[in-house]
């Protein structure tokens, strides 16, 4: 049958074994009660040999959200008070500082060698122990305990002052500390950025000068140009940077298209202003009444006046006279003088003579000056607007001859632009860090963070190791342990059937019976006495026991009476 179909034997047959096998080892039960003894009294001399140890602890408790820390929150270093006392707990627990205190408090005596000397802080830094515990209300706050443990009970309470006090000490300079070396490194890297922003500026200077002429003006948005196979640019408009060579050439194409209108309408407006300067009378009549003349536009004359009184005359001659009466031809003769000189004034008034319209009898018409003004600024605006149009044709034209150059140009100085921009904003974020560090440097020299000891160094008089009514209880039963193990190692090595079974079971034969031992009555009367001293021995370790937990509770008891 397999193994793994075997079934296990039965419960009656198992106890069975381990009742021979305790017969077998009980063979050997002075010699394990013996054994017994021996580790026991060994045991027992080696606790009371322990040295005792004696703990002194000190608790403190600090708090960074004090007012002066709140005030000065974000403008100096972090006050994370956990990483800080982090900090300092790693540094107290360092060799220099371990080796500082154990010269300060004689620990070093008798260290010679170097070996000692590290054994001697090894065991002081397995026996120190810091533990701070954050408030559960409060982020800033924790109390820390610090505590050492020695068999020397004055020592321990100096060593944990000394702690105590480079703690304290410590976590004030580690901020102090953190602060300069902050200051320096702030220090080292502006100069480091001044110089760059230096070279930057000297760059960019030079660069406006040998491209004064190519650079953008404004910022606002980015144009691209296009060239089709007419020949035209086409330029779009895109959101970013303006100002520059694709934003001037837009600028200047809409200027001339703008102005191109403008001049169209302002030569309409000439044209209106000269139909109607050409229907309109520039002189009216004077103030005395005159008729006005019809043609050219002018009014009747005085002279007119002159020769119809003339020619009234003549008529009245002619029915006295002949037509070579000298009378009459001397007033025809004036007639016709007077008809050139009026046809002359005529002429001159009709060109602007305010002398011969005056003359005449005439007055400028208002309504005709003011057509007139309108018609010779419609004139200088319309030369304004084709100088306008001739410069922007200009500037178009050398734009268009410097696009292959101004772009690369204008990149360039985008790219230096940036580089200032970035490199001055830098320096500028490093001179505040800066002030904010030096200010909060200033506010940690005053008093950023609080201690307050809540209990100095302090060393109860009863020692906290080792437990030595523990450990005697545990001698207690690694002695029967070791005297059980010594008896059964014993019977393993000398076995002998205890039983019918145990033979029938090794041999693999049938026993048919067994023959019990018939004792004497002395011998009989010798094994009850040698269970009865038996039981006195075995009865005798468990009182050892009892009396050597009361000689240490005895010699505590006294050492505390010496002591008070």
């Amino acid at each position: 049958m397999p193994a793994a179909t075997q079934k296990s034997p039965p419960v009656h047959v198992v106890v069975q074994e381990l009742l021979d096998q305790v017969r077998g080892a009980w063979r050997f039960r002075w010699v394990a009660l013996a054994m017994a003894w021996c580790v026991a009294l060994v045991l027992w001399f080696a606790i009371f040999m322990i040295p005792n140890k004696y703990e002194a602890t000190a608790k403190v408790f600090v708090d960074t959200g004090t007012t002066l820390s709140e005030a000065t929150r974000g403008i100096g270093l972090g006050d994370d008070v956990e990483n800080q006392i982090e900090r300092v707990r790693q540094a107290i627990l360092g060799t220099p500082e371990l080796e500082r205190v154990a010269n300060a408090t004689n620990l070093m005596a008798g260290a010679v060698t170097a070996a000692q000397q590290q054994d001697v802080i090894d065991k002081l830094r397995r026996n120190l122990d810091i533990v701070g515990f954050l408030a559960p209300q409060r982020a800033s706050a924790a109390l820390f305990t610090i505590s050492y443990k020695d068999p020397d009970r004055a020592r321990a309470e100096q060593v944990v002052g000394k702690l105590l006090d480079s703690f304290v000490q410590g976590t004030l300079f580690t901020k102090n500390q953190g602060s300069r070396q902050a200051v320096t490194f702030l220090n080292r890297q502006i100069a480091a950025y001044g110089k760059k922003l230096n070279g930057i500026e000297q760059q960019l200077a030079s660069f406006q000068r040998r491209n004064i002429g190519l650079l953008p003006n404004t910022q606002g948005s980015h144009l691209t140009v296009n060239q089709t196979g007419a020949g035209a640019l086409t330029v779009g408009m895109v959101q970013g940077q303006s100002g520059s060579y694709f934003g001037e050439l837009q600028a200047d194409l809409s200027a001339l298209t703008r102005d191109r209108q403008r001049l169209y309408v302002a030569e309409r407006t000439r044209a209106e202003l000269a139909a109607e300067l050409r229907a309109g009378q520039q002189f009216t009549v004077s103030a005395h009444g005159a008729p006005v003349a019809s043609g050219a536009g002018a009014a009747a004359l005085d002279s007119e006046q002159q020769i119809d009184q003339d020619e009234a005359r003549l008529d009245a001659m002619l029915l006295k006279y002949t037509d070579q009466y000298p009378s009459v031809v001397a007033l025809r003769r004036t007639i016709a003088e007077l008809k050139a000189r009026e046809k002359r004034q005529m002429q001159a008034a009709r060109k602007g003579d305010v002398g011969a319209a005056s003359a005449l009898g005439l007055s400028a018409n208002p309504v005709y000056q003011r057509l007139q003004e309108k018609y010779n600024a419609a004139q200088v605006g319309i030369a304004e607007i084709e100088q306008n149009i001739a410069n922007t044709r200009q500037q178009v034209a050398t734009l268009r001859a410097e696009i292959n150059i101004a772009p690369e140009v204008q990149a360039e100085y985008t790219q230096l632009t940036r580089n200032y921009t970035v490199t001055r904003k830098q320096y500028d974020a490093l001179l505040a860090r800066l002030d904010s560090t030096r200010l909060g440097q200033q506010a940690a020299s005053t008093g950023t963070v609080k201690f307050q000891i809540i209990d100095p160094p302090t060393a109860q008089f009863k020692p906290v190791a080792p437990k030595r009514v523990r450990l005697i209880l545990l001698a207690l039963f690694a002695a029967l342990a070791a005297g059980i193990g010594t008896a059964y190692l014993l019977h393993l090595l000398r076995p002998v059937f205890v039983s019918t079974r145990q033979l029938g079971a090794v041999t693999g034969l049938t026993v048919l019976g067994a023959v019990s031992m018939a004792w004497a009555d002395h011998h009989r009367a010798e094994r009850k006495r040698g269970q009865v001293l038996y039981a006195c021995a075995a009865l005798g370790l468990v009182v050892m026991s009892a009396a050597v937990l009361a000689l240490h509770a005895h010699i505590a008891n006294l050492a505390g009476d010496l002591r008070s």
